[in-house]
């Protein structure tokens, strides 16, 4: 039997008072029925024929004049009664979620208590049962956002949460939902609903039902009980788990009763954006905000239909709107898009071309293109300054990232300012087409900078209209929302699981083992004191027995040695180990010193700065890290300066192996700078007032023992991160011996001293630009002359091309034709070597790529100028 939602609500439906019914219900007057649009069950006190789901009922709780109460006061009002009722009130989390590797954002409260092992999802919650204020990223709806009164791309998920035995059943949360639905939001229990349906994963792993409660055609909470699993049939779970997932925005909106949820949220950004820009709110932009939250953009054929539509039910035309309704759309998006990227900011994330980074781009390009098309601000950064003091009563760290995130901003202004140029070259071409597909809309998007805005604003200065596909934004930003992992081929070996021997005593360089199974180039044992490569740190070498063992890898919880003499030895054998240790030594200089440059990178550079990927190998080590540009040659040295005071300092290092919420708790998600944790129990590496990181490998056990630490390099691997190039101990000797021998050879090369180089090899620089530039001129007067050379009388022929070949560069050639075509002459040039340049006059009934041909050439070009070579 296959199991679907449809199949379960069908089976839930069947027995309601089963999967849905509370004593409550009955307690206050609430009958059961079922909804006569959707066919869904529903619980009414009044006796309403409809569940009261948004998709069929309007909205109908705005205020003629609205409620005075702000983001801050109305969370308390939220705490207060949840504190009282039982719960303890926990901090937010971040809004990337690093303790996911399978997820950029936290998208949902309870995303914060879940971590993977082995594949499953499991729970790690501080307390229960819990409140918790989540900040939540979404992008699937961005086209929505700003058009629509209602959609959000940033949202606090006021999570209420219960787990197992030890917290509340289905009956307390329905009373808890009721109490604070009456009493605190002030919905008379005539005007709610409570309809039923279905949460589950999409494996049907967990699900069960939900009960989501409407109030004048508002989904004001959704209930969630996790409560089986599928397997040839419906199971209990072995955790229950009450997932509520309250969004604060709606419920204030609902409370204060204003035409939209922008200006309910964001009441002072908003009124900040209008005053600037001269916007006022007129009867149309009244009437047009009453409409406003029962569209959806992402849901019709294209955005030029639906702005038809919308135009059509104010009573005015598409221009008309364009001119007063489109400003204050995107005066709402500049406001959710510049707290979204605050938070997302403030907790590390970076714009960019990968990953979840993409997707944060997207909101500051969107964002910073409204603000420059209605000159809705000179001092966009200002809304971040606003965002965060409004915030501070709940978030005050927020106010503390200003300083780092401007940066940001700066550096991420100038890459829009540059592509927006790009793009707006494009457009005219692309204008002229009329249509777009999403597929080319991503290509000139992603390549380009072109924005479905953009597109729309040049066609309205050119009075063209362009058909932007309305699903752009979901389809480009739905690729950036889950981690990626690189898929690795896994051995699969039938062999017992290898005791990790190095963990008991890392010092220990010799040791006897058994063979427990043997490979075509690999050995398993028992025990082994051979660190196999992981967490970006090299794997040991040695010998077992008289064998090189030139690589250890891990695969399950089997370490193979990897050695060419792997079928000398057989299955039971008693070996000896013999560990190399000037490269053991080597290494964990190197991955104690890694933990003290991404210290010291994150000082200098700024908090944004996460480790994203390593590699700590014999003579050297790197350090990815995001960052948003090259780091400056100021940069490193302060970098390497920091890191070295940190060796000088001589911290101790430490290995702990503690609970994973023990460890969440007292050292924070910085934990997690190579993702994830994988099990219940955490490996936690702290170089003392430095750095902590759960991690697996090897380590000296002080600062002191690392040598010193030269950077000699940094590099952009990628849009966002940054790579750290750096040898510690005798491998940054090497390395500075390395330098100082090039040095060496460079002034004996020049007969120069070491402190005259530089002004040396500045003065060469500029003889040879010289030198250049008086190379230059002679080749083109040479051009002129060989091309004046080479007319006729027969060339002056109407239809004639003129042929030559040259003793000379494919770039002499090009310089011909260049001449000859400037007076009016097709031509055709040819070096001894083969490079063949074709050129046609501004008039000439000749193609130049055709000429190309003609001449025995491969390559190709334009009808008016082409090259190749025989």
């Amino acid at each position: 039997m296959e199991v679907s939602k449809p199949f379960l609500r069908k089976k839930f439906a069947k027995d309601y008072a089963k999967y849905y019914e509370v004593p409550l219900f009955r307690q206050e007057g609430f009958e059961h029925r079922v909804c006569e649009k959707c066919g869904k069950g529903f619980w009414t006190a009044s006796g309403v024929h409809s569940c009261g789901d948004s998709e069929h009922e309007e909205y109908s709780f705005f205020r003629e004049k609205p409620r005075n109460e702000s983001y801050a006061s109305f969370w308390k009002k939220f705490s207060d009664f949840f504190s009282r009722n039982g719960h303890e009130i926990v901090p937010r989390y971040p809004v990337i979620s690093r303790w996911r590797d399978d997820l950029y954002f936290t998208i949902a409260s309870i995303v914060d208590f879940q971590r993977l092992e082995n594949g499953r999802v499991v729970f790690e919650y501080p307390a229960n049962p819990l409140v918790v204020p989540q900040p939540c990223l979404r992008f699937p709806d961005i086209a929505n956002i700003g058009v629509t009164g209602r959609h959000l791309s940033g949202f606090m998920m006021a999570g209420q949460h219960s787990f197992g035995e030890k917290g509340y059943k289905r009956d307390k949360c329905i009373e808890l939902n009721y109490g604070f639905l009456t009493k605190v939001l002030g919905v008379k229990k005539e005007e709610l609903t409570y309809g039923e349906d279905v949460w589950a994963l999409p494996d049907f792993s967990a699900f069960g039902p939900c009960i989501e409660s409407f109030a004048k055609g508002s989904e004001l909470v959704n209930s969630v009980f996790m409560q089986y699993y599928w397997d040839d049939g419906v199971k209990d779970l072995p955790l229950s788990v009450i997932d509520v997932g309250w969004g604060f925005e709606r419920l204030l909106w609902y409370y204060r009763g204003d035409q939209t949820i922008y200006d309910a949220t964001f009441p002072m950004e908003v009124a900040y954006l209008k005053k600037n820009a001269g916007i006022r709110e007129t009867e149309l932009t009244k009437k047009y905000n009453r409409i406003s939250s029962s569209l959806d953009v992402e849901n019709v054929h294209s955005f030029h239909e639906e702005k038809n539509k919308i135009a059509g039910s104010l009573g005015i035309t598409v221009q008309e709107m364009e001119e007063e309704i489109a400003p204050m759309q995107a005066l709402y998006a500049v406001a959710d898009h510049t707290r979204s990227l605050l938070f997302a900011l403030a907790d590390g994330g970076l714009p960019s071309n990968t990953a979840g980074g993409y997707n944060l781009r997207v909101l500051f390009r969107r964002a910073l293109g409204f603000v420059q098309q209605y000159e809705l601000t000179d001092d966009y950064v200002k809304l971040f300054e606003m965002h965060a003091r409004d915030l501070k009563p709940l978030w005050p760290e927020l106010e503390e990232s200003l300083e780092w995130i401007k940066p940001i901003l700066e550096n991420e202004e100038e890459k829009y300012a540059e592509s927006l140029k790009k793009a707006k070259r494009m457009c005219g071409s692309v204008v002229r087409s009329g249509k777009l597909s999403s597929e080319k809309m991503a290509v000139l998007y992603e390549s380009h900078g072109v924005t479905p805005e953009l597109l729309e604003a040049v066609a309205g200065e050119g009075g063209c209209e362009i058909d932007v596909p309305s699903d752009f934004y979901s389809k480009i930003t739905s690729r950036h929302l889950m981690g990626e992992k690189n898929a690795e081929e896994t051995l699969v070996v039938n062999a017992p699981t290898t005791k990790p021997a190095y963990y008991d005593d890392p010092k220990k360089t010799e040791i006897s083992a058994k063979v427990v199974q043997v490979f075509d180039d690999a050995v398993a044992l028992d025990k082994t004191i051979f660190y196999p490569e992981g967490g970006g740190q090299c794997g040991d070498r040695g010998f077992i027995d008289d064998a090189r063992i030139e690589d250890t890898r891990k695969t399950g919880g089997v370490i193979l040695h990897c050695t060419p003499l792997a079928k000398n030895f057989r299955k039971g054998q008693k070996v000896r180990l013999k560990l190399d240790v000037d490269r053991r030594d080597a290494l964990t200089r190197h991955h104690t010193a890694t933990h003290c440059v991404n210290a010291a990178a994150r000082e200098v550079l700024g908090p944004h700065v996460w480790q994203c990927g390593s590699r700590k190998e014999e003579d050297e080590a790197h350090l990815d890290v995001t960052h948003f540009e090259k780091p400056s040659r100021d940069q490193l040295l302060l970098i390497e300066e920091k890191a070295n005071q940190f060796v000088l300092e001589a911290h101790p290092v430490r290995v702990t192996e503690m609970n994973r919420g023990e460890a969440e708790e007292k050292y924070g998600f910085r934990l997690y700078q190579g993702g994830g944790a994988i099990g219940n129990r955490v490996r936690v590496v702290e170089v003392e007032g430095v750095d902590v990181e759960a991690c697996g490998g090897l380590h000296r056990d002080n600062t002191s023992e690392i040598g010193f630490i030269k950077i000699f390099g940094a590099e952009q691997v990628q849009d966002g991160v940054t790579r750290l190039r750096y040898a510690a101990g005798p491998a940054a000797l090497k390395k500075a011996r390395s330098d100082q021998l090039l040095l060496e050879e460079a002034c004996a090369q020049l007969n120069v001293s070491k402190i005259d180089l530089v002004n040396s090899i500045n003065r060469l620089f500029n003889e040879w630009k010289e030198r250049g530039k008086q190379i230059e001129k002679l080749s083109n007067e040479n051009a002129k002359l060989v091309a004046k050379e080479s007319i006729t009388i027969k060339d002056l022929k109407v239809g004639v091309v003129v042929r030559k070949t040259i003793s000379g560069s494919p770039e002499l050639a090009q310089k011909i034709v260049s001449e000859l075509t400037k007076g009016g002459h097709d031509a055709v040039v040819t070096t001894h070597e083969g490079f063949v340049v074709s050129g046609c006059a501004p008039n000439s009934s000749h193609d130049a790529v055709q000429l190309l041909k003609d001449a025995g050439a491969k390559g190709g070009g334009s009808p008016r100028f082409a090259r190749g070579k025989k």
